[in-house]
């Protein structure tokens, strides 16, 4: 039964995102025009992330073609999410609101898987496609080999901080079921985003502790490249890649619960 279940969902998320991908071709021309803005946004970002860190030689040991793999990872796993989970985000509260959730109440579909299958949007590629070229440029510079077992640590790297950013969705999404709405939330989690793109080891040790604990996005990037590169700083939790996968899993597994339980708090509008 699970096994079909999870047929089932899959063909659903093969038909929503074949739709999805007619729709961009649709206005092909508009959607060219946001990709490539949005990668000329992320590429001065990019350079202003290597002068800044060339000026001052190193962060805590990191160079900047280092400091600069760990944004490119980051924000691949950050477009990776968003495809299948920003919209999630994006649209529930709203239909909550208007009390339209209700039209995925009535669908016989388990609410989370269909919300997932149904929510694909294209608009991340340029995030990805940028990601994936400075990754490489950074990967030259620094002399490392594209090796099978490289690449497979990086899908290892890429899929774990794919869940911490997925949890993070469901749980800023899940707080819109709940009498008192939190959109507090929304702010904590792009604060610590912003605090990945470096290296956590230059932050406090209270910071170090809550993106380790209770925000885990040092296991976004940092720990895991920490790790790949060899690297030596005083981190608070020096070996904690080694929990990446365990810690990832868990979280995301978490805030899936959290958002299930928080969707049975919903007071249908009744139309």
């Amino acid at each position: 039964m699970a096994a079909k279940g999870l047929y089932r969902y899959l063909r659903l998320t093969y038909f929503f995102t074949a739709k999805a991908i007619k729709g961009m071709l649709t206005y092909r021309w508009s959607f060219l025009a946001n990709c490539i803005s949005q990668a000329l946004d992320y590429s001065v970002t990019f350079l202003l992330m290597w002068i800044m860190i060339s000026a001052f030689d190193t962060m805590n040991g990191w160079n900047a073609y280092e400091v600069m793999l760990l944004y490119a990872f980051c924000l691949f796993e950050y477009g990776i999410t968003g495809t299948f989970f920003f919209n999630i985000m994006n649209l529930v509260p709203g239909q909550i609101l208007k009390g339209t959730f209700d039209d995925v109440l009535v669908k016989p579909v388990k609410i989370l898987p269909y919300l997932i299958s149904s929510s694909f949007i294209c608009n991340y590629i340029a995030h990805m496609t940028l990601s994936a070229i400075v990754v490489a440029v950074c990967m030259r510079a620094l002399k490392l080999s594209f090796t099978w077992h490289f690449l497979g640590r990086a899908a290892g790297i890429l899929l774990c901080g794919s869940l911490v950013y997925a949890g993070l969705f469901l749980i800023v999404t899940a707080s819109a079921f709940l009498p008192a709405k939190i959109d507090a939330l929304f702010q904590v989690m792009y604060f610590f985003r912003e605090v990945s793109y470096y290296p956590i080891s230059v932050f406090p040790r209270v910071i170090q502790v809550i993106v380790t604990t209770l925000v885990p996005y040092g296991f976004v990037n940092y720990y895991p490249l920490r790790a790949l590169l060899g690297k030596e700083d005083n981190a608070v939790f020096g070996r904690a890649a080694a929990w990446g996968p365990l810690v990832t899993t868990l979280f995301f597994t978490a805030a899936c619960f959290i958002f299930v339980r928080s969707a049975k708090c919903y007071k249908s509008s009744g139309s």
